[in-house]
């Protein structure tokens, strides 16, 4: 016999000590896997749990438990879900954000039917959860759960970052708006400025105020007044809208001119109502209205009444835009009535006399000579009257020279009556008067002469406490020839016309 077992005897012996160390490794095996299984359970960083199709915890972990906080003794297997959430409403552990508990158990609660769920639930400290839960085939259902809190965190950090972002944009939005708005409304008012300096007069500055004002301040309503000559009423000079109508105002009606400053009524809670603004429905029920005094040279000549658009005064920042800008076209206007008034007064006294207001000799020669070269191209005759009061000196001598100057006063008045818009009055010397009557040929201009003289008769003279003597004049009418080259051409005509009319008896016409 061969000492080495035959070849069949060592494949079986073979075979056979394979299965035993196959058998031994599967065994090993399975123990490896359980105390796997339950390693990654208790170590698992997050919350895991297991729940049974009737909605009990079949397996909870620690960071499960400790991520719940105060509810670490109800949580624990057999516990139902629901009861769980109950519990933790009870406790005040969840925060449900203004839902009600119901609600807010509707949407939490264990779902039998439901495959997948993710939710997120904030809790009372200010920690924020995920909660995942996944439905197995065989019914029971795995919740894994992860403390969102820092995630959260960053996002409302990056949210309130967001809308701070939005909000400096809107902010830069509405100041690039509102500079935007400012040179617009600069650019108008040196346009104002310009165009108001550029007037000659009233009329001309009540259509630039017009034109400027309803752009500056759109959508508003509002007059311009001003003193009449006796001071004691304010007229309006212009308003706007078109067609609007305005009735003349007492300076006593007003909260701005009494205290000689502008008055914004209704700006802090001031209620104190002008008298004026009563007359007008639309500003009787505005909250908000301007009264800004004018002035010209420290004297109040005006004032400038606004009523804005309350749409446009949002803010109170908005009133005092609105306000400060009525005030600066304000400004700009008294700044332009002062000039026109500067220049009127500049140019009456280089052409007006002084104690009787009409035309002084010195116009009256220049304005004859463009009459007498308007004569040569038209052919149209006009006409000149030479006026002297008569015995005015013994006159003077007997009452004094204070009632000669109110004789004077009163004949000035009653010329500038009697004759026509276009024609020219003057004072030319003492108690010598002329009169250019255009466009009128000799007869018509001695028949005005000769109805003058019984007005002049008539004429009453108040001096003090007592009524003057009437007085007398003489006139000299002269038509102004087409061979005229000037003022000194025609004058001793109507000179000596005049000295005939006082030698033949006075208080009489005589032509030349």
């Amino acid at each position: 016999m061969s000492a080495n077992p035959p070849e069949r005897t060592r494949k079986r012996t073979r075979a056979k000590s394979a299965s035993t160390i196959k058998s031994t490794g599967a065994e090993l095996y399975e123990i490896k896997r359980g105390q796997l299984a339950e390693m990654l359970c208790e170590t698992f960083e997050d919350g895991l749990a297991v729940i049974d199709p009737m909605g009990r915890y079949q397996f909870v972990n620690d960071s499960y438990r400790s991520m719940h906080g105060n509810l670490e003794d109800v949580i624990k297997i057999g516990a139902c879900y629901d009861a769980v959430l109950r519990e933790g409403l009870k406790r005040g552990i969840w925060n449900i954000h203004r839902q009600t508990e119901k609600s807010w158990l509707s949407q939490c609660a264990f779902m039998p039917g439901a495959e997948r769920r993710e939710q997120t639930m904030a809790l009372s400290d200010g920690r924020w959860l995920m909660r995942r839960l996944f439905r197995h085939a065989f019914g029971s259902v795995l919740e894994i759960c992860v403390d969102i809190t820092a995630w959260k965190t960053s996002e409302e950090s990056l949210n309130e970052a967001l809308r701070c972002a939005v909000a400096a944009e809107q902010r830069a939005r509405r100041a690039l708006q509102a500079e935007e708005v400012r040179k617009h409304e600069q650019g108008l008012l040196s346009k104002l400025n310009q165009w108001l300096h550029s007037c000659k007069n009233i009329s001309e500055l009540n259509s630039v105020v017009l034109a400027f004002i309803t752009r500056i301040l759109p959508n508003s309503t509002g007059t311009l007044y001003t003193y009449n000559n006796s001071r004691d009423m304010l007229v309006p000079s212009c308003s706007w809208p078109a067609g609007r109508t305005d009735e003349e105002i007492r300076p006593d009606a007003c909260w701005g001119l009494r205290q000689g400053r502008a008055y914004h009524y209704g700006r802090e809670g001031w209620r104190f109502e002008c008298e004026h603004s009563k007359l007008d429905p639309c500003e009787a029920a505005s909250a908000h209205y301007f009264c800004i005094p004018i002035l010209a040279h420290g004297e109040t000549v005006g004032m400038l009444h606004v009523c804005p658009d309350t749409s446009d005064m949002t803010t109170e920042a908005d009133e005092q835009r609105l306000f400060i800008l009525a005030g600066k076209c304000a400004e700009q206007i008294s700044l332009a009535i002062a000039n026109i008034k500067l220049s009127q007064e500049l140019q009456d006294q280089s052409t007006k006399d002084p104690l009787t207001g009409l035309f002084n000799r010195r116009y009256f020669t220049d304005r004859c000579s463009r009459e007498i070269n308007r004569v040569k191209q038209t052919g149209i005759p006009s006409s000149l009257i030479f006026l002297d009061a008569d015995n005015f000196k013994s006159y003077n001598d007997k009452f004094g020279h204070d009632a000669g100057d109110a004789v004077l006063k009163g004949l000035s008045r009653v010329l500038m009556d009697h004759f026509r818009e276009n024609d020219i009055v003057a004072r030319i010397g003492g108690e010598e008067f002329a009169v250019l009557v255009c466009n009128a040929s000799l007869e018509v201009a001695q028949g005005r002469a000769e109805a003058l003289l019984p007005k002049v008769d008539a004429m009453k003279i108040q001096y003090g406490n007592e009524i003057l003597p009437s007085i007398s004049a003489s006139a000299g009418v002269v038509e102004i020839p087409e061979r005229a080259e000037s003022y000194m051409d025609i004058a001793p005509a109507a000179d000596k016309a005049l000295y005939r009319a006082k030698k033949n008896g006075r208080n009489r016409v005589e032509i030349g």
